[in-house]
């Protein structure tokens, strides 16, 4: 089994990125990969709970995100470096995230086998 990590990067409605790490974390996760998902710089905003993207006539992929437990995904992450150059609270976010430090990521990185950013 193959230690993985996705790192979120994209911010959550200007593009489709967001949604194309989404899946493929869902993706890893059905193939039973040990998957590790940080969202850091804007691909923090994708973890604001109460979004509603209909409002910008996008699909609400961001409920998915609460979905990856199923998949057996439950090392989910935000750099809190990050939330705080957005402002941003814990208590702001989907529930199951946890807030890391920069140590953290490094240590995330150098246990992955192998490293994808979107």
């Amino acid at each position: 089994m193959k230690n993985i990590l996705l790192i979120h990067t994209s911010s959550s409605l200007n593009t489709l990125a967001g949604k194309e790490a989404l899946d493929l974390s869902l993706i890893f996760g059905a193939y039973e990969q040990q998957v590790s998902v940080l969202f850091y710089h804007h691909g923090v905003t994708q973890t604001i709970a109460h979004q509603d993207p209909e409002l910008v006539k996008q699909k609400d992929y961001l409920s998915t995100i609460k979905a990856l437990d199923i998949y057996d995904i439950d090392k989910v992450f935000v750099s809190e470096n990050c939330l705080s150059e957005f402002n941003l609270q814990h208590a702001e976010l989907l529930s199951g995230i946890e807030p890391i430090d920069i140590a953290k990521i490094e240590q995330l990185k150098n246990d992955a086998d192998h490293i994808y950013v979107i």
